[in-house]
């Protein structure tokens, strides 16, 4: 209840002047207004002189014969005597002396004051409703739901009332007293009995105020109070989910409803959008764990609430951001980072210290900077803040970040790795990071992503590759065969992906003399970085720019094609080729057409790097895609039953005997089938090919170590038991 205007302004002495004026005049008591007065000099707790004012208006309301009044007073009366067991006698009288009808007499005897286990405010209550209970009047029951009133048994003490559950209801006056509950015209169930279609309609067309309409009627109330207040009598609970979405997104905006960040708490209704402010603040001031500071300053920011910060809200996002520094810098230095770029971006530090903790901007940075999590801090802190925590380091210190930054070069990841090196040779460190990256190449320890990045950028870093690119390229077949794992995965899946683009690759090649192009696809087709439909991708976009490198496919110097024949493979392998086209249709491409969404999301499309990768990755998937329903058309699945097994090809096994004696066995099998713990290898790997054709006892040139070795083929025959059970798996 609001104080009036004209009596904010005046002192004890003049409020009770104008209190004893209100009580002696022939005028009906402005009851609204000296309740709200008595509630205003009452709300800090009992007060002698406020407590002399409310005695003054319950003896002016008993003489008036205003029983309803004596009760408003007696339950603010009963707040401040709350442990005094004596005033529930003083109750008892006052009330009595007010209802002196025979109705209220019977009211009386029945509300609970003579009741032990009844104490003083709740006997008041009791009494307040039961004096309210008239023909017409609106109450709701636990049990039967809403009802009305139809009539007051002054003689037998019941009251009887049409429930929704039960007509003509019968209770008994002490039992309704303790049991019912009044609801005013704008209560939900009342909304609902005069205008159920509307109340209804409220549930797609307006699910932000239906909540409202719920909060007003029952109080502040957590998700599933609303959701038991509302299913059963508005909704059926499967249209539950959907109407909670959609109505919490819209009380978010909403300035006088509170939603707080845990289900399990109440939303409420706020009396202003100041209230509302101040209510996001505290819960703000109140927050102890770092990430979950950021994510709510994050939130503020999106909603303007901090545009225009007063001295008593800024110093709380400084003191909030503090703590978050200073409780994560040690376990998650990722949020410590966050929180340093969020504090100077909203321009809450104060000579260079943040927060009652008084944070030392430029130590705080210097920690993260010479700290043993640097590389998890660049990888982990988001693609938009990257690369200004990277300029702040250079700015603050741009001696060591270069010298860290080179250190890490190797695991980096390649959005960091590209916005480091973009920024470290800018300025006059451009000789230093050179000789660096020169010097991972010479000791071929670069890694994919630095490879990535050179390949991608060849003319950025020409000074660095030299003239002669083939052996960056066969550096680069070479690392996709590493074991990776996380941003180096991702970093070879990248590289491969450039290696397959037919007209990059192509041009790298033009720059190669005859014999290199020959050594390269010779690498190309024995690396094991590769699956089949990738590889045989690669070389038939080389062989179509070279075709005189046609001779190191097939082996055949004077073969001009390949043979033709038809494309074989057993039917496990297929239906793995299958599941794996499965999970790439149903699992790969959504996710990723997530991951571009959720990059769309972080604004600017021409800055942003993650958009940029995302959209890569799908151009590759796309790749793998249509390529992969190519060969799944192309290939057939088959058990090698009836094939020839007197000379080499697909289901037969082989002896080779190399020129020192030793013996090595393989199985020939389907184009996507290898296992090397029974020998398996494809009729597409190179020593199937060259071996296709011949019977035992020939002679033929295999691939050694350096060079090609003249062995014997022993034996030739048809599959084994342990390969049978292989197939069959």
């Amino acid at each position: 209840m609001t104080m009036p205007d004209s009596l904010k302004g005046l002192n004890r002495a003049e409020t009770e002047s104008w209190i004893l004026k209100a009580l002696e005049s022939e005028k009906p008591l402005p009851l609204d207004d000296l309740m709200a007065v008595l509630e205003h000099f009452g709300s800090a707790g009992i007060d002698r002189r406020v407590d002399g004012w409310s005695e003054l208006l319950q003896d002016a309301l008993m003489q008036r014969q205003d029983g309803r009044g004596v009760l408003r007073v007696l339950a603010l009366r009963c707040v401040w005597h709350a442990h005094e067991p004596a005033f529930k006698a003083i109750c008892a009288k006052a009330v009595e002396l007010s209802f002196t009808t025979r109705l209220g007499k019977v009211l009386f005897k029945h509300a609970g004051f003579d009741h032990g286990g009844v104490g003083a405010s709740e006997a008041v209550r009791r009494m307040t409703l039961l004096s309210k209970l008239e023909k017409g009047v609106f109450c709701a029951d636990k049990t039967w739901g809403f009802g009305i009133v139809q009539r007051v048994d002054d003689f037998y003490a019941k009251v009887a009332v049409d429930f929704d559950r039960k007509r003509g209801h019968e209770m008994a006056l002490a039992y309704a007293a303790e049991v019912l509950d009044l609801v005013p015209e704008s209560h939900l169930l009342v909304r609902l009995h005069r205008d159920a279609a509307g109340v209804k309609s409220m549930i797609s067309a307006k699910p932000g105020e239906l909540v409202r309409l719920v909060l007003m009627s029952y109080g502040p109330a957590n998700m599933d109070a609303i959701k038991g207040y509302l299913c059963g009598t508005v909704m059926e609970e499967k249209a539950w989910k959907g109407f909670w979405d959609a109505a919490r997104k819209a009380l978010k905006s909403d300035p006088l409803v509170h939603v707080p960040a845990k289900k399990t708490d109440p939303l409420r209704l706020l009396e202003s959008a100041d209230d509302h402010i101040r209510e996001q603040f505290a819960l703000l001031d109140a927050l102890r764990d770092p990430e979950t500071i950021l994510k709510q300053v994050d939130a503020f920011e999106a909603a303007g609430l901090l545009a225009a910060l007063t001295p008593e809200f800024r110093k709380v996002v400084a003191d909030r951001l503090a703590f978050a520094v200073w409780g994560a810098e040690d376990r998650t230095p990722i949020l410590a980072a966050r929180a340093l770029l969020t504090s100077e971006r909203l321009g809450v530090v104060d000579a260079g210290l943040l927060g009652d903790r008084r944070i030392d901007m430029q130590q705080a940075y210097n920690r993260l900077l010479e700290g043993t999590s640097l590389q998890d801090v660049l990888q982990g802190v988001p693609a938009r803040l990257m690369p200004l925590l990277l300029e702040r380091f250079m700015v603050l210190f741009p001696v060591a970040c270069v010298e860290r930054v080179l250190a890490l070069m190797p695991v980096l990841s390649v959005p960091v790795l590209q916005e480091s090196l973009t920024l470290l040779r800018k300025g006059d460190c451009v000789n230093r990071v050179d000789e660096a990256l020169r010097g991972l190449l010479q000791t071929r320890k670069a890694s994919p992503s630095v490879l990535f990045c050179l390949l991608r950028n060849g003319q950025e870093f020409a000074s660095v590759i030299g003239d002669d690119i083939s052996e960056i390229l066969h550096q680069g077949l070479d690392t996709l065969e590493w074991p990776a794992s996380g941003e180096m995965l991702k970093a070879q899946h990248q590289l491969r992906a450039l290696y397959e683009s037919g007209e990059w690759l192509g041009d790298r090649l033009d720059s190669l003399n005859p014999e290199q192009r020959e050594v390269f696809i010779a690498k190309l087709q024995s690396s094991q970085g590769w699956d089949e439909t990738g590889r045989r991708s690669v070389i038939a976009g080389i062989i179509k720019r070279f075709p005189e490198l046609q001779k190191i496919i097939s082996g055949k110097p004077d073969a001009t094609a390949p043979k033709a024949r038809a494309r074989m493979t057993s039917w496990r392998s297929y239906r793995e080729r299958q599941e794996t086209f499965r999970k790439l249709m149903e699992i790969e491409i959504p996710d990723n057409a997530k991951e571009i969404a959720v990059a769309r999301s972080y604004g600017d499309l021409r800055e942003n790097a993650e958009f940029k990768y995302a959209k890569e990755h799908q151009r590759i998937l796309y790749r793998r895609r249509d390529e992969m329903e190519q060969d799944l058309d192309a290939v057939k699945g088959t058990d090698f039953a009836g094939c020839v097994t007197d000379v080499v090809g697909m289901g037969t096994e082989v002896e080779i005997r190399r020129p020192d004696g030793s013996i090595a066995k393989y199985c020939i099998l389907g184009e996507w089938d290898r296992d090397e713990r029974l020998n398996i290898i494809s009729s597409l790997s190179q020593i199937a090919q060259t071996l296709e054709g011949h019977k035992a006892g020939d002679l033929v040139d295999l691939p050694g170590d350096v060079g090609s070795i003249k062995c014997t083929l022993a034996r030739v025959s048809g599959i084994g038991a342990g390969v049978i059970a292989w197939l069959n798996q």
